[in-house]
Formats: structure tokens, C-alpha cells, sequence
């Protein structure tokens, strides 16, 4: 195994699957990517009196600061950990991530901060699960 990639959006569970995904690779020798999505506005900023570029780089921002807690979350093991700031429909563009960096494992939690509860897993989860060529592992 070469690379593990886990998505992260700072919920308890992409704690746990960050986690895990830092104990396969030290076990593997493989190294680790921590991904955060941003998805795609849907309402346009204007409408809150602000422009793109601000909620762009609010956005950018809160993604770069959930990397930063989850490598540090990881201590030693976050320490070589590359970070991943990625845009549009969050699955796809894990899914994507996945491949062009020829991940092994792509590693997820099974609820994330979606704004809608799933019964069994997160939307995002469920999509990644189906989309993916790679193995997913869903952390609970």
C-alpha cells in the first residue's frame, strides 16, 4: 500500500476515520492525505452582502483549519500527513483526488456535517461508496 486518502470536514466521525487511515499506513509503511471539500455555493453571496472572493476565502480559511486540526489530531503520524483543500461536489471530488494520486484506500466516516441526517450513512459517504473504483473503508 502506497496511499491512504481520508476526507475530513471536522465531525467526530472524519476524527475517527483520520485516525484510522494514520494506523494503516504506519502499519503499511503508506503515507497519508487529508482531504477537505468545499462544495459548491448554492445560494449566490450577494445575496448577503458579500462577494465571491470573501466566501471564497472564508471558505478557504475554515477548510485549511479543519486540515490543521485533524494533522495535528494525528500528532506524530499528521506530521508527514499531505493536506488536500478540494472544490466542488464533495464525493467526486474525493472520488478524483483518489485516483490522480493513485490511492490504495480512500478512508471515510460515516456521517459528516451535512446539513441533512441520513438514517444509515452521510450522503457524501454513501456517494464516495458508490462512485469510487479505489476501496473504501466507512469508520464508524
Amino acid at each position: 500500500m502506497k496511499r491512504v486518502l481520508v476526507g475530513v470536514d471536522g465531525s467526530p466521525a472524519s476524527h475517527k476515520a483520520a485516525a484510522l487511515a494514520a494506523e494503516i499506513a504506519a502499519a503499511t509503511g503508506a503515507g497519508v492525505t487529508l482531504a477537505y471539500v468545499v462544495p459548491r455555493l448554492l445560494l449566490p453571496p450577494d445575496a448577503y452582502g458579500l462577494t465571491v472572493a470573501e466566501v471564497e476565502a472564508e471558505h478557504r480559511s475554515h477548510a485549511e483549519e479543519v486540515l490543521r486540526e485533524a494533522r495535528a489530531a494525528l500528532g506524530q503520524a499528521g506530521a508527514g500527513a499531505e493536506v488536500l483543500v478540494l472544490y466542488g461536489p464533495p464525493a467526486e471530488a474525493l472520488v478524483e483526488a483518489a485516483e490522480e494520486r493513485d490511492a490504495d484506500l480512500v478512508v471515510v466516516g460515516s456521517r459528516g456535517r451535512g446539513a441533512v441526517a441520513r438514517v444509515l450513512l452521510g450522503s457524501t459517504t454513501d456517494r464516495v461508496v458508490h462512485v469510487s473504483t479505489r476501496p473504501v473503508l466507512v469508520v464508524h
